[in-house]
């Protein structure tokens, strides 16, 4: 009985620092990003994957000796490009996550000091939803590298009722106390 308590205790402390460090990285990031695009003001509520971002890392770590008109995932900025997370942590990362199937739903809580909205997506795909805003980004909850020194996220930002959207799947490290964008990683075959 002593020994179940005290698993109990452990696990909720883990999982209470683990919730601190992902709400730290989800505000660096969206302080950072809210300076680049002041015009997303809604986000959708549900989630997205959180696998997506380290799958768009895969992609190009993959094709990272491919010769750039041929790669169709690849990290921003001139090479040569600083690959933080290896084949082998991947793998592990994908392991770990894999049962990660449950959709996260976005609360004002989640946030500090943000100035933009969250509706479901349901809210906004409707006729007229354009009156709430004219432009909106959907998120994924942060995956945490084994060694805590990463976090990927994946970030999706279109125009309400017409859907055009930019995605990148970015790698922060943190820096200072700060999280900050190491590389953000696209699929070029779509943007081209």
């Amino acid at each position: 009985m002593k020994k179940t308590i005290i698993a109990v205790f452990i696990t909720l402390f883990i999982s209470c620092s683990s919730t601190k460090v992902e709400k730290e990285i989800i505000n660096d990031f969206i302080k950072n990003q809210f300076i680049n695009d002041k015009y997303s003001n809604i986000l959708v509520e549900e989630a997205l994957p959180r696998t997506m971002a380290l799958q768009y890392y895969e992609n190009a770590y993959n094709q990272r000796n491919l010769y750039d008109g041929v790669k169709s995932f690849m990290p921003n900025g001139a090479p040569p490009y600083s690959w933080e997370i290896d084949s082998v942590e991947i793998a592990t990362l994908k392991q770990k996550y894999k049962n990660d199937k449950l959709s996260y739903k976005w609360k004002k809580s989640d946030f500090i000091n943000h100035n933009f909205k969250i509706f479901p997506y349901e809210t906004l795909r409707k006729r007229g939803s354009s009156e709430l805003g004219g432009y909106g980004f959907y998120m994924s909850q942060p995956l945490i590298t084994l060694d805590q020194k990463h976090a990927f996220l994946f970030y999706r930002s279109f125009a309400i009722e017409i859907g055009f959207s930019t995605e990148k799947a970015i790698l922060l490290k943190k820096v200072n106390g700060i999280w900050v964008e190491s590389y953000h990683y696209n699929n070029v075959s779509e943007i081209n």
